[in-house]
Formats: structure tokens, sequence, C-alpha cells
């Protein structure tokens, strides 16, 4: 069943009119944009076992990312690459992925390759016009499609003649934004992106950065208090010796630059709230105030946490120097064994394989029939009965025609009179019902039961005027009584359920 038609009505949602900015900012549509500027390149990456075998072993997306290296490091250079140029600049990377498949190389396909990741980096097979893809954004509380264009490559004249290529603004901003820095870096840059758009004016921009700043401070922090809860499980899992000592240094004084960065921020903030009015512009910057000033004081606990971090380790040297030795640095099984293994061709997985075999698995001593064993263990005392068994009574076993005498004459004349009525198919459930609402004594109901179950398996050769069959889609359950349904017909009738 297709799930529209068990949403409710759009009126049944009188919270739809109240969405704003605060459920989906601007600064989330530009992330979106940003991401959707990677998608041809993304495309790229998936045309790879598209393409003739003979070139499904180059890697484009890392032959791309080389074309904007090259790029960068001539643009506005009197020896700007072109086409031709990129080709020559790429060979040395083309032969080494051509040694790797063990394929000689070859300057055709060489060529051709190229040719393909350029087509597809200036969108030749659309006439070279901008690349276009569909997002979706809220405005006003309301959902809106919009199309994103843009470039990522293109040929520009150059005033030297001939043409040459150059990136578009979105593949630089891609191209800078890919850097791999660390936590220190990340979180200065941050800040003083925050600090600069103060300045300019740049209020929510300067709010965004702001959340940025305050997410590279969490980072840093989990960064230290990690190696200072490895220090305190197992004091050998943590390099004190030469690692640790220099990065307690390097983060004394990334923690005092940052908390001089912080101070300047939150003075330049406080001089703009002191001349703004009470608008949309004070927001953003009591906005930056309250981050800014929780990552200083994040700061200030972290440099107390610094500062005894030497006493920790010779704490928990002293402390674990007794404690049994553990097995350290296991391997992650399914990052660095599992998929390393996946990776691998056949037959070097097969290697690895073989020569692993024997020291994980160990030596396996056949199984040999031990005469003293099997006596030793024939004469051991009897283990007593584990607490969660029941013991086995034995029943009394009569015979169920007996039993039926036990219910006073009365009853049973009343019981058999109602059995005897019955002319169609009726589950004892029913039965039982049936006599609980004319206040029956419980006797004849437990009598039912029990002449029931009396036909239910007759003996051989005794004939019975009912037939009694299982129902198996059904349950008896009532006050008194539980357990599979059955049913009741007359004669011999067959009930099929």
């Amino acid at each position: 069943m297709n799930d529209r038609h068990n949403s409710p009505p759009p009126e049944s949602f009188p919270f739809a009119d109240s969405i704003d900015l605060y459920t989906w900012r601007s600064e989330l549509t530009d992330r979106l944009r940003v991401l959707l500027h990677t998608k041809p390149l993304l495309d790229l990456k998936r045309s790879d076992n598209l393409r003739s075998v003979e070139l499904r072993h180059y890697d484009s997306l890392a032959l791309a990312i080389k074309i904007w290296d090259l790029i960068v490091e001539n643009v506005g250079l009197d020896s700007e690459l072109d086409r031709r140029r990129v080709r020559e600049s790429l060979t040395p990377l083309l032969v080494a992925m051509d040694r790797a498949a063990a394929i000689e190389p070859d300057a055709q396909r060489h060529q051709a390759i190229v040719g393909a990741i350029l087509s597809a980096l200036t969108n030749d097979d659309d006439g070279c016009r901008p690349f276009t893809t569909a997002y979706q954004d809220l405005e006003n509380g309301q959902a809106v499609v919009r199309q994103l264009e843009f470039r990522l490559l293109w040929d520009y004249h150059h005033p030297a003649g001939g043409t040459v290529l150059r990136l578009s603004n979105e593949a630089i901003n891609l191209y800078l934004r890919a850097w791999d820095l660390d936590i220190e870096d990340a979180q200065a840059a941050a800040e003083a992106v925050v600090f600069s758009q103060l300045q300019r004016g740049k209020f929510e921009e300067a709010a965004q950065s702001a959340r940025n700043a305050r997410l590279q401070s969490l980072r840093y922090w989990d960064k230290i208090m990690r190696i200072l809860r490895d220090t305190r499980r197992d004091v050998r899992r943590v390099d004190w010796q030469l690692y640790v000592p220099q990065l307690l240094g390097e983060a004394l004084l990334h923690i005092k630059t940052r908390t001089d960065m912080e101070a300047s921020i939150l003075d330049t903030a406080r001089e703009r709230l002191d001349v703004l009015e009470v608008d949309s512009n004070a927001r953003p910057v009591a906005e930056v105030c309250r981050i800014v000033e929780e990552c200083r004081q994040r700061h200030f606990a972290l440099h107390g946490q610094l500062m005894g971090a030497r006493n920790t380790f010779l704490d928990e040297q002293e402390r674990q120097v007794f404690r049994l030795s553990t097995a350290i640095d296991l391997p992650a099984l399914a990052a660095n064994v599992l998929e390393p293994l996946l990776a691998m061709h056949r037959p070097a997985a097969l290697k690895v394989l073989d020569d692993a075999a024997a020291p994980l698995l160990g030596a396996i001593a056949p199984q040999i029939v031990s005469l003293a064993d099997l006596v030793t263990w024939m004469l051991q005392p009897k283990r007593g009965a584990p607490a969660d068994e029941c013991p086995l009574e034995e029943a009394d076993l009569v015979h169920y025609a007996s039993e039926l005498l036990r219910f006073p004459e009365e009853i049973r004349r009343r019981g058999d009179s109602l059995l005897q009525d019955i002319e169609h198919p009726t589950r004892l459930t029913d039965l039982l019902a049936a006599v609980s609402e004319w206040n029956g004594p419980h006797e004849l109901q437990e009598y039912l039961v029990v002449a029931t179950l009396h036909r239910f398996a007759p003996e051989l050769g005794e004939i019975s005027e009912l037939s009694v069959h299982r129902d198996p889609s059904g349950t008896l359950q009532t006050e008194h009584f539980f357990g599979d349904e059955l049913i009741l017909a007359p004669g011999n009738t067959f009930y099929a359920q």
C-alpha cells in the first residue's frame, strides 16, 4: 500500500507555517551548493568501470586533481598549460599507473584518457556549457527546487595567443578546501576568519565561522583528553618518551595563542555591540561573543589539564607498575586485517592466508583414547543437579473414563445434554462462554473440558457422538482454562479450517 494514502492531510500539521530560518539557515544552503560542485568529479570516478578495457586501470579522479594542481602552479606565468602540455605533464603519472597494472605504456592510450578527463571537466558533451544540477532550498517555510549552474574547467584565450586551461572560482574553492589541515591549524584559521569578518562587518558569516571554531576547539579538547584517558588505562599505550612531551609544549603555546586571539575577538565583538542598535545585526554579534567565550573557558580548563599531565603520567606509572600485563596495540580486525585482505588480488591473498594459518591456529594435538582418563572420569563423584533443573514427579496415571465419575451426577447429566445438543461445529471457547453467561457452575465448565478431551482421543473401538478436532489457528483462553482450541462437531463431521 502506498504510504501517501495513510499520510494525514496538510491541515493536520499546524506547525508547518512556523518554519523559519532557525530550522534551515542560509549557511546550510551554501554548504549544500559546495558539495554539489563535486558531482562532476564523482561522476568521473564512477565512469572508470564503464570505459574500454584498456583504459579501466587509470584513476581518473587522481588524474583530474593532478590537472588542477598543474593549472594552479602555472597560472599567471608565461607558460600556462594548454591541453597538449597537460598530457605531457601527466605522462609520468600515467606510466606509473600502466606499470602498476603490468601494461606497456602507450602514448595513444595516454592521449585518450587525458582527453576523456578534460572533456568531462569542461563538459564538452553539453557544448562546454555550465554544469546544471537541482537542489532543495527553503524559502519562507516552503521547499523550493533550485538549479545550480557552475563550471570547473574552461578554455581561456591567453593575451599572448592561443588558449590555456583555467579553473573556475568554484573549482578553486574546492581545491583550497581540500587541504588536510591538522586540528591546530584549522582552529587558528577559523578564529582568524571570525576576527576578519567582524572587522569587515560580515556579522552573519562571523557567527557561522564562530560555530566552526567551536567545533575545532572541541576536536582539540578531545585530542588532548584522549591521551590522558589512554594513559590512565595503560601507560604503555602512550609515547611519554618523545611524542607526548613535545605535544604538551606545543599545546601550551597553542592554548596561549588561542586565548589571546579569543580575547581580541571578544573585544572587537563587544565594541561592535556598543555601537549597534538592537536589530538583526546585533543578534549574530552576540552569538559570536557567547561562542567565543565558551571556547575561551574550554581552553582555560584544558590549560589546567595540560599543567597536570606530567603528574598524571607519574601517578599512573606508579599505580600500574604492579598490574598484570595485557596485550597492547591489538589490530582492528575489520579495518587493519579484513579490508586490506579483501582488496588484494586472489594469489596474493591466498599466500597471506597460507602463511598466517599456522601461527594463528596453532598446533592441534590429535585425540587419543586414554584408558587412565576413562577410569578417572568413571570414578568421579556424581555431579549435583543444577539449580535451574526441576525434579520430575511421577504422574499418578488413571483411566480418563474414571475421571468423569468424580463429578456429581447432576453436572454430568447437564454436561452430556449440552454436548448432545450440538448441531453444527462449535468452538470449545464459545461453549464455555455460553455456560458462563447463564452463570453455570464452574464444575460444569470443567466437566465440559474433560469430556471434550475424552472425545478428542477416544479409546480404541469406542464410539462417540461427537468428533473433536484441534483448531490450529485458535487458542483456548478463559478465566480458568488455557490451551489449544478445540472444535466440536456432531457425529463424524470433519471440520476443515
